[in-house]
């Protein structure tokens, strides 16, 4: 009989990569198809993002390969527009439908306790990925560790200002939601790598997150600080806005920020920006439909807490090595699922606190 196999996943990145990581475990596998067996239900799981823009794309295209490859049903939706209540109307369809579990992006994480509890409470178990809703009832977080994120991004800036020959002045630093804890956290991290150095760090502007506001927000930023030695975005929007006005306005201030969006690649590769900070957010899709599958096809332990998916800070020396996986969405299918098979394993191996900075 044949039987696709499907391998458990879990991050496993940078030093995590040590001796003392946990075993392998069983892997979790659909039904087979030529069973003999009555059928097992198919489940069905709801993926609600806080919005639809090239980055939730990819975690939208982790959900679905997520269902495709465990053999479970995932619809994977959310707001045109960054609008909570938006999501939270499509999160609440989703507990009318009887979904057999959910995954949201609680976006901004308080006005999601209640949403949250309304499911939980329906006995549907949540997961929630990319920003923190400390207060609610969902099972665990998936993202990186926002906080040491901005340290890696402020770490690299330094280097690359350095080999600009800038050694102090003005870094401007821009917020989409300044309000969300995992931006607070990003900012946080950054001002506290830069401590120590002659650099002046504003504090976190709201440039917005709409798009043409978000341009004219830098661009009254860029008008206001003339001066400045450096942009620093904390959405995914930022880099590729910050770009067009550094080209349109042949300006040498230097750009940092976030995110692995194909503008934002461009801007590195032709040395307008200078470094961003991946999260990946595929796996950020992919790994909470494992989590709920395991939990509810394989009678697993539910996974709590956090599970942190990794950081990737690029520059122009290895952008070109990322460029390909986040440029060919069918190649990116494969290449997760070749560093899946290689590199994770049980997530209830992998649980931890929530980060505490």
């Amino acid at each position: 009989m044949n039987r696709k196999r499907v391998i458990s996943v879990v991050m496993i990145v940078g030093m995590l990569l040590a001796a003392c990581a946990p075993p392998a475990v069983q892997p979790t596998t659909p039904p087979a198809a030529n069973s003999t067996a009555a059928p097992a239900k198919v489940l069905h799981i709801g993926y609600v993002l806080h919005g639809l823009n090239n980055f939730t794309q990819v975690m939208q295209q982790g959900a679905v390969d997520a269902g495709k490859a465990l053999g479970v049903d995932v619809e994977a939706t959310g707001p045109a527009a960054f609008v909570s209540s938006d999501e939270i109307a499509i999160f609440e369809g989703f507990i009318q439908k009887k979904k057999d579990g959910l995954v949201v992006v609680p976006q901004p994480g308080d006005v999601w306790v209640a949403p949250i509890k309304e499911a939980t409470d329906a006995g549907i178990p949540v997961q929630t990925a990319n920003v923190t809703s400390p207060g609610s009832a969902a099972l665990a977080w998936f993202g990186q560790d926002e906080y040491e994120s901005g340290v890696l991004l402020a770490q690299e800036l330094l280097k690359q200002l350095a080999a600009a020959g800038k050694t102090d002045g003005l870094i401007v630093v821009g917020s989409c939601v300044p309000s969300v804890g995992v931006l607070i956290d990003r900012y946080n991290g950054f001002v506290k790598a830069m401590a120590g150095s002659k650099f002046t760090i504003s504090q976190a502007n709201d440039v917005t997150a709409e798009n043409t506001s978000n341009f004219s927000a830098w661009e009254n930023l860029a008008t206001a600080n003339p001066k400045m030695v450096a942009a620093v975005g904390l959405c995914s929007l930022d880099i590729p806005n910050m770009a067009k006005l550094k080209t349109d306005n042949k300006a040498t201030w230097l750009i940092g920020g976030y995110d692995l969006n194909v503008e934002s690649l461009d801007a590195i590769k032709s040395g307008v920006a200078q470094v961003t900070v991946g999260q990946n957010p595929y796996l950020q899709g992919y790994l909470p439909v494992l989590a709920l599958v395991a939990q509810l096809r394989d009678g697993k332990p539910p996974v709590k807490g956090w599970l942190n998916v990794g950081t990737e800070v690029v520059t122009k020396d290895n952008v070109d090595t990322l460029y390909k996986r986040e440029s060919d969405a069918t190649y990116m299918t494969q290449w997760y699922a070749d560093f899946i098979a290689k590199n994770f394993t049980d997530l209830n191996a992998l649980q931890k606190p929530l980060p505490q900075h």
